[in-house]
């Protein structure tokens, strides 16, 4: 008896397994059928549309939309960003010594203030370095500061120093009726003296309202010390 329930539950269970079957194999194919019969009408839609471009229809706004899609995308990969200076470009400074004739290559981190720019930036970005020079490059001499290489990867920039070419590095000159010492760029101080030039020759104080160019150091310390002997 048991026995036989069984084989009428398996038959059961067969039954519907195949029924289940069947209906899903029948919506597949119907789902099947209507795709296949979408995609010829879309297709017979445009090829109507090419055929005839003056007739309007949705189909024609679909098209418009593909196309400009597209003409974007190609915009956008054919107009590539210009490269720029990362915090992870590698930065290749070249010292040129035109004096001694030696040249000194060393890697570094890229400076803060060119990091994130451009070639074109970075060129002006030379530019006014070259035209408002530290006390520090005058004085060691620079004469150019060169972009030899670019790319976001790897940057190599060179400076040039000849100490010879450096006209003078001290300017003596008379300020509120004192002596007063500029360094080679004319603008910062490089001592405040407490000579008065009313005490001083006519001759000298004659040559320091024209202000008096000095090469070094000891120029400068004897020149002083003749004010005050």
């Amino acid at each position: 008896m048991k026995l036989k329930k069984a084989y009428i539950y398996l038959l059961s269970f067969l039954t519907l397994s195949v029924f289940f079957t069947g209906c899903y194999y029948l919506s597949y194919q119907h789902a099947l059928r209507q795709f296949n019969k979408k995609a010829i009408e879309r297709s017979n839609e445009f090829a109507a549309l090419y055929d005839n471009p003056s007739m309007p229809s949705e189909s024609n706004e679909a098209i418009d939309e593909v196309e400009a899609s597209t003409s974007d995308e190609i915009v956008s990969a054919a107009v590539q960003p210009d490269p720029v200076i990362l915090p992870t470009t590698k930065y290749i400074l070249e010292i040129y010594d035109r004096k001694q004739g030696t040249l000194v290559q060393s890697e570094q981190n890229p400076p803060g203030d060119i990091v994130g720019l451009t070639r074109e930036e970075v060129e002006s970005y030379l530019d006014e370095y070259m035209r408002d020079l530290t006390l520090s490059e005058y004085n060691k001499g620079l004469l150019s500061y060169e972009l030899l290489s670019f790319s976001d990867k790897s940057v190599k920039f060179r400076k040039s120093y000849d100490a010879d070419m450096v006209p003078y590095r001290f300017y003596v000159v008379v300020k509120n009726g004192y002596v007063v010492v500029y360094n080679s760029d004319l603008k910062s101080v490089y001592d405040y003296t407490h000579i008065e030039a009313k005490n001083l020759p006519e001759e000298d104080r004659i040559a320091l309202s024209n202000g008096i160019y000095i090469d070094n150091i000891e120029e400068l310390y004897a020149l002083l010390e003749s004010y005050t002997s």
